[in-house]
């Protein structure tokens, strides 16, 4: 039987995590993020900035963006 994640919430044990996590501009960070929009990818070490090739506000991790 597969064990369920540590994270997850009663009733959800055995499902496979498909949940991604957006991240706004302006929120405290650190780590490589894609845009959601065109998959720019930046390496941030404080504050997430807007998109710089096209102004999108919203990022994803990208080890589980599928623009990575």
């Amino acid at each position: 039987m597969k064990q369920p994640h540590v994270n997850q919430p009663p009733g959800r044990a055995g499902v496979e995590e498909e949940y991604v996590e957006f991240w706004p501009a302006g929120t405290a960070a650190e780590g490589r993020f894609c845009c959601t929009a065109c998959g720019n990818s930046v390496s941030v070490r404080l504050v997430l900035p807007r998109c710089m090739l096209c102004g999108e506000r919203l990022w994803e991790r990208a080890e589980r963006s599928p623009f990575a």
